[in-house]
């Protein structure tokens, strides 16, 4: 008996768990809803990438229901959806594509619609379809940016490369130099009487806006004063040349000198109505700035302005930095000049000079007609240049993040630094120089700055770490390849060039 229930339970316990097994491959085939819980609906897509079975629905973030089944209807993707009863899709429903992350996984996005049109029968067609694009139109669309800027580097590297560049380069910042300290100067002697000018025309707004709020009244009391006054002065005037013309003689003669002097007086008198009357009904400039209140508010905002300005021109900080780098594969050193402008402590612009000692690569392919003997028709010639590369770069701190992305080294990348022990250590990583034939991965180098003494920089890393090293095999220059490099350099803040910059970009006409 002991010898057949050993048996018996092994075989209970197999079936028992092939019945658990077999009702859990069922419920994961069918999924998590059922028909009599759920309503199938399909609609119909130009790319049913990144779909399959089991794909999620849902509706603001909240799954709903998820693919069932994708049929292909002549050049378009039938997509069956499953959704719970309870979402009621309607009659102007609509769905799309999005996408979940960047490995094309994709899911979809289902607005079920207004309450006041009818609901979708189970099976039912959703007719509105919005078709994402997909990645490969992004990437098509980012390798047509990235030519563009290949092209504009082209041009900069024509007009900045070779010794004219060169001394093109060094002219423009000995005459910035001159300049910056020809703006110091002024600007320090004038900056006393640029505030005593402010305050005063302040104050002079002030009165103004006072003597033009609620002084109608007494304006019109002034105004019919020298209105009476005139008038009696008229009179006065009759009674005058009456006398005059009565009397001979001496006496005519005595008075004669009184009478042009009344009628300077009249006319003087006929003078300061006219000009009062036109005060009161604001003509000329005075009366514009006596009797218009948007006078006062316009000079108000202009000085806003030059607040403003001057604000932003105090806060704009300017870095300049110049470093060297002993790359060891390739046995010599890379110098750079950069230039870094910080408007906000979470973001500053880069710009670079850069003089690396791979140069710049190009193939020449050369034809032979007609060929000579014992060599080939068509050869490639592969020439090596030096020339200053070009670095312009967009950076927006997070936390303890910094994201870059421009143009890095003549052509366009990206880069992210993360800062450390209150900035003083930095690990950084670039990417850049993706559409060149010549690297089978794009050139990717890692470097490690340590800040001492608040102007003092060490560098460390690896540049070009994901290609195999290809030296030049006329020069024995290192084209691409694995290189690791030391080196520092120096950076400081110069505020007098900060100025001449803002200065300069505040004084460039608009359209």
């Amino acid at each position: 008996m002991k010898n057949l229930l050993t048996p018996f339970r092994v075989g209970l316990l197999v079936l028992v768990s092939a019945a658990f097994l077999f009702v859990f491959i069922t419920f994961v085939r069918k999924g998590g809803l059922s028909r009599s819980e759920a309503s199938d609906y399909y609609a119909y897509f130009h790319d049913a990438s990144g779909l399959g079975q089991k794909s999620r629905v849902q509706i603001a973030g909240i799954p709903v229901g998820e693919v069932t089944k994708i049929e292909l209807q002549g050049t378009r993707a039938k997509v069956w959806i499953r959704v719970r009863r309870d979402v009621g899709v309607r009659s102007n429903a609509s769905i799309a594509k999005r996408s979940e992350s960047l490995l094309g996984d994709y899911q979809l996005d289902l607005v079920p619609g207004t309450e006041d049109q009818a609901k979708l029968a189970d099976g039912a067609e959703i007719p509105t379809v919005i078709d994402q694009q997909g990645m490969q139109q992004i990437f098509e669309s980012l390798g047509k940016i990235t030519g563009d800027i290949q092209a504009v580097t082209f041009a900069l590297r024509e007009t900045l490369g070779g010794q004219k560049g060169a001394n093109s380069l060094e002219h423009i910042v000995s005459n910035l130099i001159r300049v910056t300290d020809a703006l110091d100067s002024t600007v320090r002697r004038s900056g006393e009487q640029l505030d005593t000018i402010m305050s005063n025309v302040e104050a002079v707004s002030s009165d103004v806006r006072g003597a033009t709020r609620g002084e109608d009244a007494q304006i019109r009391l002034i105004i019919d004063n020298i209105r009476r006054i005139t008038d009696d002065t008229r009179d006065v005037m009759a009674s005058v040349k009456e006398m005059v013309g009565t009397n001979n003689g001496d006496v005519k003669e005595g008075v004669a000198g009184i009478k042009d002097t009344l009628d300077r007086l009249n006319r003087t008198l006929a003078n300061v109505e006219t000009i009062t009357q036109n005060v009161k009904d604001g003509k000329g400039t005075v009366g514009a700035l006596l009797s218009d209140e948007r006078m006062g508010k316009k000079l108000s905002e202009t000085l806003d302005d030059v607040s403003d300005y001057a604000n932003q021109l105090t806060g704009l900080k300017t870095q300049v930095g110049i470093r060297s780098e002993y790359l060891f594969s390739q046995g010599r050193a890379k110098d750079t000049f950069e230039l870094r402008l910080v408007p906000k402590p979470d973001k500053y612009y880069l710009l670079e000079l850069v003089d690396d000692p791979r140069g710049t690569v190009e193939k020449v392919t050369v034809q032979t007609n007609p060929p000579n003997v014992g060599n080939p028709v068509t050869q490639e010639i592969r020439t090596t240049t030096n020339s200053l590369k070009f670095s312009a770069e967009f950076a927006k701190r997070y936390y303890f993040a910094t994201l870059r992305f421009g143009l890095i080294e003549s052509t366009g990348g990206v880069g992210a630094d993360l800062h450390f022990l209150n900035d003083s250590l930095t690990m950084k990583i670039d990417a850049f120089n993706f559409s060149d034939r010549e690297l089978k991965y794009p050139r990717v180098r890692t470097t490690a700055e340590l800040k001492l003494f608040s102007h003092i920089l060490l560098t460390a890393g690896a540049d070009d770490i994901l290609n195999q090293q290809v030296p030049d095999s006329a020069t024995g220059r290192l084209l691409t390849g694995r290189d690791f490099f030391l080196g520092g350099g120096i950076f400081f803040t110069d505020d007098d060039l900060k100025a001449i910059l803002s200065t300069a970009g505040g004084a460039i006409p608009t359209q």
